[in-house]
């Protein structure tokens, strides 16, 4: 009967549940992997430099499709699929998300020594502006007949002081305005009224019609920073910033990540990295004239009848793609066993969340995974991957996968040679995530 109850919880389990336990979820081993894939009538990564062709290394002819489009695939099934929040995104800026993990841990009201510590350095630094303080909340107030203007009457008359503030905010580091609340928030070091009113009168700002505005504006931010330690606390309150984003989202715990708001805001290292994916076998890019009956715009609807455009693509390719997990990183940004089995699933079933007719026919195959006993490693990682062959139509005895394709020739058997070293193991997360 139990054993019966174990099944059942086992396949309602998430697929990452079911791997966690493996030693290639471990954060505290370095590890080193190889994973396959293919394409089948479709463009796995467009070169916007070559009208979107398939990307290709000119000298190789080799197909390449770019770490940066491997991980936007994994961030979207994080998102997506499991749940989880991620900061390269487009629901909200870049900035915005900087500032909202900064007044998180403003707010915090624990008892932690390091999360007090972190909440005294980032209080000596960030100024926050809001609804509450009725001299900002009159500042940015729009009247009624700015309101009421049409979009013709606006482009006649000087836009509000708030509509000009939008923008201009966002081009000064480490200052960010929401529209939406009200809210201004600054991160930085400038503390005396003159620096404040210097940073909005820029010549590029067009800041003559507010200088009234500005000097009002430049006098709250003075005194709400008069009390601030300044300088002095600004390292800890970046690192702070950074742990908390760690702490927020997977993708800079994973990947790591450059936090944009202001010029010292900082850079994380991420633990987990990529190669550019290359393709076993020279490929031939295509370029295909398609046409629609739907037409844009009303005056050509009456001159023509169809639409033409192209669509690029390759028949079918095989490509190899390495990575690398670095656990003494891991350790800094806070990678967790579950974190690694989310990254996992994340990779083997990627093209599953991304299927779109651009894309034709894409496929995981493979994933080997080399786990190091020690956490800077047993072995060099080129050594590793020279285990890993993958040839086309290899004659040699294969009893390993085998890539294949209807209507294709070709074979891509994939073959690991047996290591030598024991304190490096091999793993196939691929066949773990989708056994039976």
């Amino acid at each position: 009967m139990n054993t019966q109850k174990a099944t059942q919880e086992t396949k309602t389990q998430g697929l990452w549940e079911k791997i966690k336990g493996n030693s290639y979820c471990d954060p505290a081993k370095r590890m080193d992997f190889v994973f396959f894939f293919d394409v089948r009538d479709g463009n796995p990564n467009g070169d916007p430099d070559a009208g979107n062709l398939p990307r290709m290394d000119p000298q190789t002819r080799q197909g390449i499709v770019t770490d940066v489009c491997i991980k936007r695939k994994v961030r979207d099934y994080f998102t997506a699929v499991l749940g989880r929040s991620i900061y390269i995104q487009n629901q909200a800026a870049l900035n915005t998300l900087y500032f909202r993990a900064a007044n998180a841990i403003a707010e915090y009201s624990g008892q932690e020594k390091r999360n007090l510590k972190d909440k005294d350095a980032v209080e000596a630094l960030l100024v926050v502006l809001d609804g509450e303080n009725q001299s900002f909340k009159q500042l940015i107030a729009v009247s009624e007949d700015q309101q009421n203007q049409s979009q013709g009457d606006q482009m006649d008359s000087q836009q509000s002081f708030h509509d000009w503030l939008c923008p201009t905010s966002s081009q000064i580091d480490g200052l960010e305005f929401d529209p939406d609340c009200k809210e201004l928030s600054y991160l930085g070091e400038v503390k005396s009224e003159r620096d404040f009113k210097s940073l909005f009168t820029q010549e590029e700002f067009d800041y003559k019609p507010y200088e009234k505005e500005i000097g009002e504006l430049a006098k709250l931010l003075a005194k709400a920073k008069k009390d601030k330690k300044g300088s002095a606390q600004e390292r800890s309150a970046r690192d702070a910033v950074k742990r908390k984003m760690c702490e927020l989202y997977d993708d800079i715990r994973m990947f790591g990540g450059v936090l944009t708001a202001g010029t010292n805001a900082g850079q994380i290292r991420g633990p987990l990295q990529l190669t550019f994916a290359r393709s076993i076998d020279p490929i031939l890019q295509y370029d295909a004239a398609i046409t629609r009956c739907a037409i844009t715009t009303a005056a050509d609807f009456k001159k023509k009848q169809t639409e033409f455009g192209r669509k690029p693509w390759l028949n079918w390719s095989v490509y190899r793609q390495h990575g690398f997990y670095n656990p003494l990183l891991g350790q800094q940004t806070g990678v967790t066993r579950d974190d690694l089995a989310r990254f996992w699933e994340a990779l083997a079933c990627m093209f599953r969340n991304s299927d779109a007719a651009s894309k034709g026919e894409m496929t995981m195959h493979d994933i080997v995974v080399f786990v190091h006993n020690h956490p800077r490693g047993n072995a060099p990682s080129h050594k590793l991957f020279e285990k890993v062959t993958c040839k086309a139509n290899d004659s040699k005895d294969q009893r390993d996968l085998v890539i294949q394709r209807d209507g294709f020739d070709k074979k891509y058997p994939i073959k690991v040679d047996t290591l030598s070293n024991d304190n490096v193991k091999v793993y196939r997360p691929l066949r773990d995530i989708w056994e039976d």
